[in-house]
């Protein structure tokens, strides 16, 4: 983990991106949890282990680890606030409002506008899918516009990938998070409240009027207060890592220990948070969602709590977390989110579309899952390098030749504008011409240098 860097003029190297390691562990696995409970939603594979005198189940944790999605939107809060958790304590730049936009878009668009017009030209058009040319055109256009979250046909019940709706939250978050995050930096003891009140008041509405709870639980207003909580636990990092920079090694180490029991406590909370929400699942589908409301800041309370003790932690047991393993899973972990279920579903329509899923042999539910594990990550590989981060690279090579091109040729009428280097240039020669004239009036005659 990259030590913060003290402010630095402007002239200067820009301070280094703060890395905190474990995180990708954290993203790796609350991505494959989720993925794998869509891939066990398809083969309905008991996942128990016997051995001789013991059982280990894993079916409680497999049933309830859609909880893991409060996690990753928890993850995107903390990431997106802590450039400006770290402006506020140490003065560090922050993107612009327009870059910060680029940088979603290029992180998000190109694998989501692929993945949604596949999933349209390979499956939902020829499966026949759509009633009508306006059912087809407000799916599409629902999609294409990120507000398929506001219709039930284009929400619950879309042929063109139903896990995207995640991404549709955090679109809508994007567009409000640059004033969010200024007023955070102005006025945390409001912003942060008032956001996690509007995230209550959100999920408390749902439980008290509507009907269909499944419709409006994971709206973009049920999930401010994560989003708050996320940028609370930015906040709360910046000072423990300058606290941690500044303490004796003997007195680090111990804490490093505490942390690593820290987060071992938390484990612990959270598979007993998953073990009761499973059970949840056996009074109804309205009981579901309205256990899934009351647990998901209670779960991201821990996981941010267990997300800042792993940081803490001996770098042996960081180790665990933060890998290559992990890293490349991290790494393509948004493209196999945006793709695993989509084709976990067709591969099971394909393998045995007319099988009754009771009747399928385990062997063939385990092969079914090896195989939908393989090509979900051989996809996300493909569309996370071949597709992503090319467009990424392009656009902002792009970008960067425009501004060259612009500071070359500058305005075509009256003076052009200071850069960066041609205030520094001006600033050097002024000092120049300053030790000149101090070396002439000390007697010292004419020379070109200072």
């Amino acid at each position: 983990m990259t030590r913060p860097n003290n402010p630095a003029p402007a002239h200067h190297a820009a301070p280094r991106k703060l890395e905190i390691g474990v995180l990708y562990g954290f993203r790796a696995l609350m991505v494959l949890a989720v993925v794998n409970y869509h891939i066990w939603q398809q083969s309905w594979l008991l996942q128990r282990v016997n051995l001789p005198g013991l059982l280990l189940d894993f079916d409680f944790f497999t049933r309830s680890s859609y909880l893991f999605v409060d996690g990753m939107i928890l993850l995107s809060g903390f990431l997106l606030y802590l450039p400006y958790a770290r402006q506020s304590l140490e003065g560090t730049p922050v993107p612009g409002t327009g870059r910060f936009y680029l940088n979603r878009l290029l992180r998000i668009v190109p694998s989501y506008l692929a993945a949604v017009l596949l999933a349209l030209v390979c499956f939902a058009l020829p499966q026949g899918a759509y009633f009508t040319s306006g059912d087809l055109a407000k799916d599409v256009a629902s999609h294409l516009t990120f507000t398929f979250l506001f219709w039930t046909e284009t929400y619950l019940y879309t042929p063109l990938n139903a896990a995207l709706w995640t991404i549709g939250v955090e679109m809508q978050f994007y567009l409000l998070f640059p004033f969010l995050a200024r007023a955070a930096q102005k006025k945390p003891a409001i912003t942060l409240p008032v956001m996690t009140a509007l995230g209550w008041a959100w999920r408390l509405c749902v439980a008290r009027f509507a009907q269909d709870t499944g419709m409006f639980i994971n709206q973009m207003p049920a999930y401010l207060d994560v989003y708050a909580l996320g940028m609370l636990g930015a906040m709360t990092y910046v000072r423990m890592r300058r606290a941690w920079e500044r303490m004796r090694p003997a007195r680090r180490r111990a804490l490093g220990w505490a942390c690593a029991a820290g987060f071992a406590a938390c484990i612990a909370v959270v598979l007993s948070i998953l073990r009761a929400q499973s059970a949840a699942s056996a009074a109804g589908q309205r009981a579901l969602h309205l256990s899934q409301m009351e647990m998901r800041l209670p779960l991201t309370l821990v996981l941010m709590g267990g997300m800042l003790c792993a940081a803490h932690m001996p770098r042996l047991l960081q180790k665990l977390l933060d890998n290559r393993l992990m890293r490349f899973l991290s790494a393509i972990s948004m493209n196999l989110y945006i793709w695993h279920q989509i084709l976990s579903v067709q591969m099971r329509m394909a393998w045995f579309p007319d099988a009754d899923v009771l009747h399928i042999t385990p062997v063939q539910q385990r092969a079914y899952s090896l195989l939908c594990f393989s090509v979900s990550i051989l996809v996300a590989m493909a569309a996370t390098y071949g597709l992503e981060q090319p467009a990424a690279r392009a656009v902002n090579a792009w970008i960067k030749r425009l501004g060259r091109k612009r500071n070359h040729e500058g305005p075509q009428t009256g003076n052009p504008s200071p850069t960066a280097d041609s205030l520094l240039v001006r600033h050097e020669a002024g000092r120049a011409r300053a030790h000149r004239e101090l070396w002439r009036r000390a007697g010292g005659g004419d020379r070109a240098d200072p």
